[in-house]
């Protein structure tokens, strides 16, 4: 059962890694006998490879390499919530899924966006691969916002202080703000990432501060509580 579940969970990820291949073979013809696969400070191309080498298959497969490191995170993490007890088993595999698919659909997005300059001949925009980025963390960050008040106590998983392992209700409540928190900042994070008058420089550096305040604002309700609970 639990082999089904994890090859259930892995299927669509193979699926979504398998695109960048198959636009490759699409656009193969189209490309120069040789591509390029470094680039200087300057934007210039200083190293070719033939579009059939080893190198210029590797980042057709950089979704697969996603999908991979998704997986052993999964395992990873589960295997530590056994080792300590941790009784939200199924939601902390649920979040994991949900981490593999996102990395699964970055690195796939990746290997698109590099197959897109290989075919333009053109320089790669780092701004642009940042925006990307967000964009798809920034769905993450909605999802698990959403299940983390069904988290119960553990050491594995959830917004882990010293306030909210104090006991059950500090940590629900730790939950449910920390949750509030990263869907409101997801959600703006996403919609910055998503207008296309917003510059994609305005988007990662206003996303960047974004996720800096989510963060500040867990610290600070882990620091107020915690003193509060001290006081009582």
């Amino acid at each position: 059962m639990k082999h089904k579940e994890t090859t259930d969970s892995v299927v669509p990820d193979l699926v979504i890694a398998a695109v960048p291949f198959l636009v490759y073979a699409s656009v193969y013809r189209s490309l120069p006998s040789e591509i390029p696969v470094h680039y200087s400070f300057d934007g210039i191309a200083d190293r070719f490879v033939s579009k059939l080498s080893v190198e210029a298959l590797l980042l057709c497969s950089l979704g697969y390499c996603g999908c991979l490191l998704g997986v052993l995170l999964r395992k990873m993490v589960l295997a530590m919530g056994k080792t300590q007890e941790n009784s939200n088993t199924q939601t902390t595999a649920k979040l994991m899924t949900y981490n593999q698919t996102f990395l699964t659909i970055f690195f796939s997005a990746l290997s698109l966006y590099f197959i897109s300059v290989m075919l333009q001949n053109s320089v790669p925009d780092t701004l642009f691969i940042l925006r990307t980025a967000y964009l798809v963390l920034s769905v993450l960050l909605i999802i698990i916002g959403n299940y983390l008040p069904k988290l119960k106590i553990n050491r594995v998983s959830g917004v882990k202080t010293k306030y909210s392992q104090s006991s059950d209700d500090a940590w629900m409540r730790s939950q449910r703000f920390g949750g509030r928190l990263l869907a409101i900042g997801g959600s703006a994070s996403l919609i910055l990432c998503l207008i296309s008058g917003v510059s994609a420089k305005s988007a990662v550096v206003l996303s960047t501060v974004m996720f800096g305040l989510v963060i500040l604002g867990l610290l600070v309700f882990s620091v107020v509580k915690g003193r509060k609970h001290l006081t009582r």
